[in-house]
């Protein structure tokens, strides 16, 4: 979470956070370590290792960071490469939706935090995510077939993962938890935003020939944001389930 657009999203997190003093900190699933930068910018003087790991190290190029942040390749669908009770806070954004044995994994994120150590985990609910235009029908079409259809690298995909991630580490009876929830809406359709941004993303479902979406359908999509814009009538949604868990 790197750029302008996750500025107020990065405040309700921020705003959850306490660090002891020389915190030892992770972000599972970090891609270009943004959560860790602006982390780093709100307890400068907190926070003695941070550690980014990410399935793959093709974001780490692009990282603006400093000392202490360490990048690491690591698979966070099987056993975590680290020592038990090591971490004070772990963070994860949108990466609980690509595993399938999601109990594993919090099991795993108990194990390597010290008692009483949080973690926050922020996931988008996908089926609730929400743009306005003529056409209902193809819109809804769009984002839903973006919501379930699962990219080659994800072991799972999950279109309602944030509303769940309540449950899925309540049951464990591991942490004590909580939720909130955090809206982000936009009335422009421009480059820079989320609204903007995932409409391009949804162009992979015809380029990657899914079936789950035409580019005929595509380019209808993306005539009716235009067409919502320039009459004043665009708006765009999407929740942010925010899951705090202290271990117990």
């Amino acid at each position: 979470m790197s750029n302008n657009k996750f500025l107020s999203l990065n405040k309700a997190v921020f705003e959850q956070i306490k660090l002891p003093d020389n915190a030892i900190v992770a972000d599972l699933g970090c891609r270009d370590a943004g959560f860790l930068v602006g982390l780093q910018q709100a307890f400068p003087d907190k926070i003695h290792q941070a550690i980014g790991v990410d399935i793959t190290d093709k974001w780490f190029k692009d990282v603006k960071y400093k000392k202490p942040i360490k990048l690491k390749i690591m698979d966070c669908s099987k056993k975590l490469e680290f020592e038990d009770n090591t971490f004070d806070f772990i963070f994860s954004a949108d990466m609980f939706e690509c595993v399938s044995d999601k109990d594993l994994l919090v099991k795993e994120i108990h194990r390597i935090l010290k008692p009483g150590g949080a973690v926050i985990c922020v996931n988008c609910d996908w089926d609730s995510v929400a743009y306005n235009g003529e056409n209902k029908d193809l819109i809804s079409k769009a984002i839903h077939a973006y919501a379930v259809t699962k990219q080659p690298w994800m072991d799972d995909i999950d279109s309602w993962i944030g509303r769940r991630m309540y449950g899925i580490f309540n049951k464990s009876k591991l942490f004590e938890s909580s939720v909130s929830v955090h809206n982000v809406v936009e009335t422009e359709y421009r480059e820079g935003t989320f609204g903007y941004d995932l409409s391009l993303d949804i162009a992979w479902l015809h380029k990657e020939n899914t079936g789950a979406l035409t580019k005929e359908e595509y380019d209808g999509f993306i005539d009716n944001l235009k067409s919502a814009q320039q009459d004043g009538s665009y708006i765009f949604s999407k929740p942010y389930y925010i899951y705090k868990g202290i271990k117990l």
